[in-house]
């Protein structure tokens, strides 16, 4: 959990300081760590 916790962080920074192409970076990749952690999703990644 602290693993998610310091990406979702990272992250956050990213979209709240960054340009236009790292926040859309930034939403991409928090989507795809959140779709890892989702039970029926994680399935089919």
């Amino acid at each position: 959990m602290m693993k998610l916790a310091i990406a979702g962080g990272i992250l956050f920074a990213a979209f709240k300081f960054g340009n236009a192409p790292i926040k859309a970076a930034a939403i991409a990749v928090a989507g795809i760590a959140v779709a890892k952690r989702v039970p029926y999703v994680k399935e089919v990644i």
